[in-house]
């Protein structure tokens, strides 16, 4: 009886994919940052949807990584190698390359700069392919390792957006049928007791039902024009302060950024949240949500934009990056130029002066979130690639 739930469970799994899978896959997602952010969200939240479509995945990353750890708590199995120093990349590579032979990986997908150039040293001459993906506007060819990487060592790439495609294309002279664009993909925000969630997520943040809360989540680094924002949130004090601004994230420019917020007076509308992990609470306590990311700064597909699309938010960003995909300017919000305080405050004026007009864009935020961004789409759509450069395809 045993065997014949086993013989079931299998064909239920082959019956699932036999639309689009020829055979399960053996993946491994690598990722060589020491930070927890976008990038290493989007690697947790892929291999999580590839085990659902019957996969076996492994996520490979720095011993210690907080993102081994949330793997090993939702039960993927993890890889910890010591993705650091490039006098070791060559080591690196050999020590991942023992591990895809003997775990006969078919897919090695690379997600940052280190660990791309080791998992093509440690597919090179195995059966495993190497897809990598590339999740900033900058160019990845910065020396003769990178070109040869580029050319001979990667199967094929990910692009999140067109606008990381035309880098690849235009500077690092990759050809276009060697990249497919797939836009990253979040999760819905939980559907069931939302208002008990976002009581307790104003409460937390000690708001009252008239205060309006825009809230931003990124890293405290120059390309994501926190400066812009505390300037652009002075510019709308001065005409209503019953907002609140929590900035979520942590990194290089708090203090001098809580310095700003103190010389423009608006500390008690700006707090700052340092890194969060309660995400679902977090953006359920939000009414708008606000980017501003600068020009010329790698922003190619924010996750942060994302979640807020899928918590059903009206947007307020600046239109870098891949971003204008994610926000149909005056329907689910505004895009306003880099740099702009002035231009950011005005359409956030907009937004804060009609509750109508935010419900309305909320609602086609997560309109645009289902039709484009879920993260199952993300992952069947991957899963394409992965059969186009498996060899057992």
């Amino acid at each position: 009886m045993p065997l014949l739930v086993k013989f079931a469970r299998l064909f239920r799994i082959l019956e699932q994919h036999s639309h689009s899978c020829l055979s399960l896959l053996n993946i491994v997602l690598t990722n060589a940052t020491d930070i927890f952010a976008g990038g290493e969200d989007y690697v947790l939240i892929l291999a999580r949807y590839l085990a659902r479509r019957g996969h076996t995945v492994h996520i490979s990353a720095n011993p210690g990584h907080l993102l081994l750890r949330k793997s090993e708590e939702e039960g993927i199995p993890t890889l910890p190698i010591l993705y650091t120093g490039m006098d070791r990349v060559f080591a690196v590579g050999r020590e991942l390359r023992g591990h895809l032979r003997k775990m006969r990986v078919d897919i090695v997908h690379s997600n940052a700069n280190y660990d791309r150039t080791a998992a093509a040293i440690a597919a090179a001459f195995l059966p495993a392919r190497h897809v990598a993906g590339v999740h900033s506007s900058h160019s990845i060819q910065h020396n003769i390792t990178h070109w040869i990487r580029n050319r001979y060592g990667i199967d094929h790439f990910i692009a999140d957006a067109d606008s990381v495609q035309r880098v690849l294309v235009d500077e690092d002279g990759i050809a276009p049928e060697r990249i497919t664009v797939i836009p990253i993909g979040v999760e819905p925000g939980p559907s069931a007791g939302r208002k008990a969630l976002r009581a307790r997520a104003r409460a937390a943040l000690g708001v009252s039902d008239d205060t309006v809360v825009i809230g931003n989540l990124a890293r405290l680094v120059p390309f994501k024009g926190h400066r812009v924002l505390l300037d652009a949130a002075a510019l709308v004090v001065r005409v209503r302060n019953n907002i609140l601004v929590p900035i979520a994230g942590d990194g290089e420019l708090l203090e001098e950024l809580k310095e700003q917020a103190r010389k423009l007076g608006i500390e008690r509308q700006v707090r700052f949240l340092g890194f969060c992990d309660n995400l679902d609470e977090l953006y359920a306590g939000f009414d708008v949500y606000c980017h501003s990311s600068l020009e010329l700064a790698a922003e190619a597909f924010p996750l942060a934009i994302l979640r807020a699309l899928a918590a059903g938010l009206p947007v307020v960003c600046t239109n870098v990056g891949g971003i204008a995909l994610m926000v149909e300017d005056g329907v689910n919000g505004f895009l306003r130029p880099p740099d702009d305080s002035a231009s950011l405050a005005d359409a956030l004026l907009k937004v804060l002066a009609d509750p109508l007009m935010r419900a309305s864009m909320g609602q086609a935020s997560f309109a645009l979130f289902e039709r484009k961004y879920h993260a199952a789409r993300m992952a069947e759509t991957m899963e394409k690639v992965y059969e186009s450069v498996c060899p057992r395809s």
